[in-house]
C-alpha cells in the first residue's frame, strides 16, 4: 500500500484591474458632457476647488461629503461630493489565502485493487465588502475485484460538496451599475464610518446566499469473459445532483451626519429557500469479440445497448418579514410587508425528465498494423420528439494507413518512426434544443397575478405559449476528416495535422418570417444547415542530453471558421439575420475618417458629403449639410467623421440587406481564432520545470455596446456614466477646469466629445458618435503565460532513510503575463462577457506545495 500526501497554499491578486479617473476629472468631463448637450453642469466652481482641497491632503474632516446647513442630512453626494474614490481598487482585495489538501492511498494484489483520496479546497473571496468564500470537499473511492477466472467486478463512487457564501446583491447585474452608481467624487464611507455608497452597503447589509452543492457519482461495471477474447460488459452508471440555496435580503439603510439609519424607501425583507434535485442514470451494455487469422488479417466486432434517464425537480419558498438577519429561519418571518401589510408566501416549483436509448454497434480490422478500419452504426431514440421524429440512424466509420509498416519505407524507419494517413465521416445527433418539450405547445400558469380584484382578491392566471412546429425533430452533425500523424528520429519529434469539414443539418435556427398579421410569433423549426471548415496541428520535440537534462517543447494551433449552408427564413436578405452562403458572426459597421478638430473641418466634410450628392443624383441636395443626418444631428468639432462609402452622398444603412446596406461593410466576425498553446519543459538531477503559454491571435471585438468603454455612453443619460483613466482621453477644443488647474486641449483624442442625452433610448445626442465603426473596434487576441511551474524531488536515498517513497516540493506561478493589443481597459479572457467587460477580475496566483509518498 501508498499513501500520498499533496497540498498547496495560494495567494492570489486580482489582474487587469480598471483604474478610475479622479474626482476632479471626472467632475470636468461630467461638466464637458452637459455643455455639448446644452444643458448647465452640475459641478460649481466651489465643489471642484473642493475636490483639489481634498486631493492635497486639505478638507478632510467630513469624508468628501458635508452635511447642510442645519445637519440634519448630507448635501447631494452625485453633485456636492468631493472625494476622491477608485470604486474598483475598494471592491477587491489586493490578495487572497486558498489552501488546498490531498491524501491518498492505493494498494491491493492480482485480485484486488483498491484507491481512495480525500480533497479539501478552500478559496477566500476577493470581495471587501459583504462576505465571500467558497470550500470544497471530495471523496473518492475505487475498488475492483476479479471475482472468478472469468468475472471481474469494478465499483467506484464520488462524492462532492460546494459550500458557496456570497452577499445576496452580489449578482451578474451588479456589475451593470458598478462605477455608474459610484462616481469617483462619491465617498465610500462617511465621516461617522457608514458606508456612503450604494453598492458596497448592498453587500454589507443587504444579506447573504449561501448555496451548497452535492453531487454523488455511483458507478458499477461486470466485465465477463466466459471464453478467451469474447467481453462483455454491463455498466450502470448513477449520479444525484442537489442544490440548496437559503437567500436572505434584508433592508440597508442609509445615515444622517448624527449617525441615524434613514431606511431609503420601504424594503420589504425575506427569506427565499430553493432546492434543486437531478437524478441521471445510464445504462451501457456492449459485447466485444477480436480474433486474429494468419497472423495478419485482426478483427474485432462489437454491439451494445445504451440507456439514459435524467429527471430534475425545483421549487422555491419566498417567505417576507424577516424578524432577525441572525437567524434566518421561516418559522422566525412574520409574513408581512415593509409597510406592515400581509404579504403572501411565494411557492413555485417544476418538474421535467427526458430519455433516451441507443443500440450500437462496432467492426475493427487491421492488416498487419499497416491498413485501419473502423465501422460504427448507432440507431437512437429521443423522449424529447414525436414518436414519427424521434429515432435517428447515425452511421461512421474509419480509414487509416500506417506507411511507416510498409516494406518499402523499411529504409526510412530509422529516422521515420510512425507515419499514419487518417480519414473518418461520421453523423450524430444531437437532441439538445432550448426546450424539454419542444413539440408541444405550453400554458403558463400564474397563481394571483391579475390585475385587477375579484371579490376583494387578485385572481389567477393563465396564458397560452407560443405557436411550436410538431415536426421538429433532431439536428444532424455530420463530420469529414483527414489527419496526419508521425513521429521521427525516434519519436523524439511528434504532430499531428487535422482538417475537417462539420456539416450541422437540420438545425434549430431563427423563427421564419411570417406576415405580421399572424399575431404571434412564428414557431422555431430545423431550417438551418451550418457549414464548419476547421484544422489543427500539434508538433512536439522531447529528448534528454547526455548530461541528464531532459527537455521538451510542444505547440499547438487552430482555427474553424462557420457558414450558413441554407436558412430559408431570411426571404428579406437582411444582414441581422443567418443568410445563405454567407459566414456566421459577421459584425457589420462604418468605416472611419477620424474626429473633426474643429467645426470647419467638419463642414468642409458634409460639403463633400454634399458633392458626392450631387455626382451621384445629378442634383444637389434640398438641404445642405445632412450627408450624415440618417446618423445624428448637429455635427460639429469633436464629433466622428464617417465614410461615403457607396458615393451616394448620404452616410447610412441603406436597408441593411445584402442587396442594400448602403456605407456599412464587414468589420470582421464575432468568433475567436487561430487557439494555440506553447508547452516547455524540463528536468534535470531532481528539478522540473514547465511553462505553458496559450492565447489567440485574432478576435475581432466590438467594445461598443456599453458605458465601460465609452465612459459617457451615447443616447444615455449622465445616471449611465463611469470614469475610468482611459476615457480622459475625449476631444476638447479648449482648456477646462478651474484656473491655475485647467485639464488641456485634446484636438487629438481617442473619443469623441462626450455629450449627454435628455433620455436613455440609445438613439439620441452622442450615440451618433458611437456607431460600430473601424476607428474603435479591437483585436481581442492575446498571449498569457498561464502557468510558470518550479519543482524539486528530494533524492530517493534520503527519503529511503526516512521512510518516505517521494517528496517534492515546487512554486507554482498562474496568469503572470499577458500580452495583447486590447484597449486595456478589457481583460482579453473576460472581455466578451457580461457588462461589457466590468465583471470579477481575474487573479495572479502563486502557489507553494509539496507532495509525500509513503
Amino acid at each position: 500500500m501508498s499513501i500520498n500526501y499533496n497540498n498547496s497554499f495560494r495567494i492570489s491578486s486580482p489582474i487587469n484591474m480598471p483604474k478610475a479617473m479622479d474626482s476632479y476629472t471626472f467632475a470636468n468631463m461630467m461638466n464637458e458632457a452637459a455643455r455639448n448637450q446644452g444643458v448647465n453642469p452640475d459641478y460649481t466652481d466651489e465643489v471642484l476647488q473642493k475636490m483639489l482641497d481634498y486631493q492635497a491632503g486639505r478638507l478632510r474632516e467630513n469624508n468628501g461629503l458635508d452635511p447642510v446647513a442645519d445637519g440634519s442630512k448630507y448635501e447631494d453626494r452625485w453633485t456636492k461630493g468631493y472625494a476622491n474614490t477608485d470604486i474598483w481598487d475598494a471592491m477587491f482585495k489586493d490578495q487572497v489565502f486558498s489552501q488546498e489538501h490531498n491524501l491518498s492511498l492505493q494498494g491491493g494484489n492480482k485480485k484486488l485493487t483498491y484507491y481512495a483520496s480525500l480533497n479539501l479546497l478552500d478559496l477566500g473571496g476577493m470581495l471587501n465588502f459583504g462576505k465571500e468564500a467558497m470550500t470544497r470537499y471530495n471523496i473518492n473511492a475505487k475498488i475492483s475485484a476479479q471475482i472468478t477466472n472469468w468475472l471481474r467486478f469494478n465499483y467506484s463512487q464520488r462524492f462532492t460538496r460546494r459550500d458557496e457564501t456570497r452577499p445576496t446583491y452580489f449578482t451578474d447585474s451588479y456589475f451593470n451599475d458598478l462605477g455608474r452608481s459610484n462616481w469617483p467624487n462619491m465617498p465610500i464611507y462617511d465621516r461617522n464610518g457608514n458606508i456612503n455608497h450604494d453598492n458596497p452597503r448592498r453587500l454589507v447589509e443587504g444579506g447573504d446566499r449561501k448555496v451548497q452543492r452535492d453531487r454523488n457519482y455511483y458507478q458499477g461495471a461486470f466485465i465477463i469473459e466466459p471464453i478467451k477474447n469474447w467481453i462483455t460488459n454491463v455498466e450502470f452508471n448513477y449520479s444525484i445532483n442537489e442544490i440548496s440555496t437559503k437567500a436572505l435580503n434584508l433592508e440597508w439603510y442609509n445615515y444622517d451626519p448624527a449617525g441615524n439609519k434613514i431606511v431609503t424607501g420601504q424594503q420589504n425583507t425575506d427569506l427565499k429557500e430553493s432546492d434543486q434535485k437531478e437524478n441521471y442514470w445510464n445504462l451501457n451494455v456492449y459485447s466485444t469479440y477480436s480474433r486474429t487469422f494468419a497472423d495478419k488479417h485482426n478483427f474485432k466486432i462489437m454491439g451494445g445497448f445504451q440507456a439514459e434517464e435524467w429527471d430534475y425537480h425545483y421549487f422555491d419558498v419566498t417567505k417576507y418579514g424577516v424578524i432577525s438577519g441572525d437567524y434566518p429561519e421561516f418559522n422566525l418571518t412574520t409574513g408581512m410587508s415593509a409597510s406592515g401589510e400581509e404579504k403572501a408566501t411565494v411557492v413555485t416549483g417544476d418538474s421535467k425528465d427526458w430519455a433516451t436509448a441507443g443500440f450500437y454497434g462496432r467492426l475493427n480490422y487491421d492488416y498487419d498494423g499497416r491498413y485501419l478500419l473502423e465501422v460504427n452504426m448507432r440507431y437512437d431514440g429521443s423522449s424529447r420528439f414525436r414518436r414519427e421524429s424521434r429515432w435517428q440512424i447515425s452511421p461512421s466509420f474509419s480509414l487509416g494507413w500506417n506507411i511507416a509498416q510498409e516494406k518499402f519505407f523499411e529504409s526510412l524507419s530509422n529516422t521515420v518512426n510512425h507515419l499514419k494517413l487518417r480519414f473518418s465521416y461520421g453523423k450524430l445527433g444531437n437532441q439538445n434544443t432550448t426546450d424539454y418539450y419542444p413539440t408541444y405547445r405550453k400554458m403558463t400558469y400564474s397563481p394571483g397575478a391579475g390585475s385587477w380584484l375579484q371579490e376583494g382578491v387578485k385572481p389567477n392566471t393563465a396564458q397560452v405559449g407560443s405557436l411550436i412546429s410538431t415536426e421538429l425533430t433532431w439536428e444532424s452533425v455530420s463530420s469529414y476528416n483527414f489527419g496526419l500523424d508521425y513521429g521521427l528520429f525516434n519519436n523524439r519529434l511528434t504532430g499531428a495535422f487535422d482538417y475537417f469539414t462539420r456539416y450541422t443539418k437540420d438545425m434549430v435556427g431563427p423563427a421564419p418570417q411570417l406576415p405580421i398579421t399572424l399575431g404571434l410569433n412564428p414557431p422555431k423549426v430545423n431550417n438551418c444547415d451550418l457549414q464548419t471548415r476547421g484544422w489543427e496541428v500539434s508538433v512536439s520535440w522531447k529528448d534528454r542530453l547526455k548530461n541528464g537534462l531532459g527537455y521538451g517543447i510542444s505547440a499547438s494551433l487552430s482555427d474553424q471558421v462557420t457558414y450558413i449552408d441554407s436558412y430559408p427564413g431570411n426571404k428579406s436578405g437582411s444582414i441581422d439575420s443567418y443568410m445563405a452562403g454567407k459566414k456566421d458572426g459577421l459584425i457589420w459597421g462604418y468605416e472611419t475618417i477620424g474626429i473633426a478638430r474643429s467645426d470647419e473641418e467638419m463642414r468642409a466634410h458634409l460639403e463633400q458629403l454634399d458633392r458626392n450628392y450631387e455626382r451621384h443624383h445629378g442634383v444637389a441636395p434640398s438641404t445642405p449639410l445632412q450627408g450624415q443626418s440618417q446618423l445624428g444631428s448637429q455635427w460639429a468639432a469633436g464629433d466622428i467623421m464617417y465614410k461615403d462609402i457607396n458615393g451616394d452622398g448620404i452616410v447610412g444603412g441603406g436597408s441593411r440587406t445584402w442587396d442594400d446596406h448602403g456605407d456599412l461593410k464587414i468589420l470582421g466576425d464575432s468568433y475567436f481564432h487561430y487557439f494555440y498553446g506553447i508547452d516547455l519543459t524540463a528536468d534535470w538531477k531532481g528539478f522540473d520545470f514547465r511553462c505553458f503559454l496559450q492565447g489567440v491571435l485574432k478576435k475581432d471585438f466590438w467594445p461598443g455596446g456599453s458605458n465601460y468603454f465609452w465612459g459617457v455612453r451615447g443616447g444615455y443619460s449622465k445616471w449611465h456614466t463611469l470614469g475610468l483613466e482611459q476615457h480622459n482621453d475625449y476631444f476638447r477644443a479648449n482648456p477646462i477646469g478651474l484656473d491655475g488647474h485647467e485639464i488641456p486641449a485634446n484636438l487629438d483624442s481617442y473619443y469623441p466629445r462626450p455629450i449627454f442625452s435628455s433620455n436613455s433610448d440609445g438613439n439620441t445626442y452622442g450615440a451618433k458618435n458611437q456607431k460600430t465603426q473601424t476607428r474603435y473596434m479591437q483585436d481581442a487576441g492575446y498571449m498569457r503565460l498561464k502557468n510558470l511551474q518550479i519543482g524539486y524531488s528530494l533524492p530517493s536515498t534520503w527519503m529511503h532513510k526516512i521512510g518516505i517513497s517521494k517528496c517534492r516540493v515546487y512554486v507554482s506561478g498562474e496568469n503572470l503575463l499577458t500580452f495583447t493589443s486590447l484597449s486595456d481597459i478589457f481583460d482579453p479572457e473576460t472581455a466578451t462577457g457580461v457588462a461589457g467587460g466590468n465583471t470579477y477580475p481575474l487573479s495572479r496566483t502563486w502557489s507553494f506545495g509539496l507532495s509525500v509518498t509513503l
